[in-house]
């Protein structure tokens, strides 16, 4: 099993970080794969300061980021030995330097927290991390604060039908070997009557099972005004465990999902982790 065999955890020493590195630690342990624990800084630049001054602090910074990591790295080993950890002290703007170290590192998923709704009002994940899955170059899996990890039972993914779904599919099957869940295929609908959408339904779902013919997928096409209140309903009677999108920038599931304006109320439902695949 090749899938994933490094996996990159940044943090800002948050309990949400926390929980997503006890996250990856599991999933590390379950696909045999390495970690990487990173965060980055922005470095000391001053016209009042010489250019040694603001290097030396800047060094001594990093000296010290680096040391507050390899602590947590240390805790970790002491219970999970046989994982291979390392951690990274970047400088730079971390949507930038975090899609540029996964591209260097050949990273093959992010695994990173999530404020959750307890915590903002009328935003559904937090921007920052909203950010990383539309820039990032490989998968991202967002966790909720507080989130334990456990061998999911079904997996939901969110469709809008598109052209490159196949790809996505494909990498689902194969995060699957090991995980042996339920496959769920969702696309909501805020447009089209019952009989279109029945219509549109039977000529994605033949062909998906052109390809994947011996897959027992389960598929809901499912009407509603509010795209993100409709989804995040969905998933909880469908009792999904890990609700995967692919992160493109574009109109439908993906601009509402992550639109400020979604309620807090919507907001408290999404309690599981959410998977983005990018499918470039």
């Amino acid at each position: 099993m090749t899938l994933i065999k490094t996996i990159l955890v940044p943090t800002d020493f948050s309990i949400p970080a926390d929980y997503a590195i006890r996250y990856a630690v599991n999933l590390a342990s379950l696909f045999d794969a390495s970690i990487i624990l990173y965060h980055t800084f922005i470095p000391f630049e001053s016209g009042f300061y010489p250019l040694a001054q603001s290097d030396k602090e800047n060094l001594e910074m990093e000296k010290k980021l680096t040391n507050r990591i390899a602590k947590i790295r240390d805790v970790i080993l002491k219970s999970s030995k046989d994982i291979s950890i390392s951690v990274y002290v970047d400088r730079g703007p971390i949507t930038i330097k975090l899609a540029e170290f996964c591209k260097k590192k050949k990273i093959d998923l992010i695994v990173m927290g999530t404020q959750g709704a307890s915590s903002i009002k009328e935003i559904l994940i937090g921007s920052f991390t909203a950010e990383v899955m539309t820039k990032a170059p490989c998968p991202v899996l967002a966790i909720p604060n507080e989130y334990k990890f456990k061998m999911p039972k079904q997996i939901t993914y969110a469709t809008n039908y598109g052209k490159k779904d196949k790809k996505v599919i494909q990498y689902i099957l194969e995060l699957n070997n090991l995980f042996k869940s339920k496959l769920n295929i969702l696309h909501i609908d805020d447009k089209k009557n019952i009989s279109t959408a029945e219509e549109e339904l039977g000529k994605y779902k033949k062909t998906i099972e052109l390809q994947y013919n011996e897959i027992p997928f389960s598929y809901h096409h499912v009407l509603g005004k509010d795209i993100s209140k409709a989804l995040l309903d969905q998933i909880m009677v469908d009792k999904t465990d890990i609700l995967v999108l692919n992160p493109v920038k574009r109109k439908g599931i993906w601009q509402h999902v992550f639109h400020k304006s979604v309620t807090k109320k919507t907001a408290c439902h999404i309690l599981i982790p959410l998977l983005t695949i990018p499918a470039k």
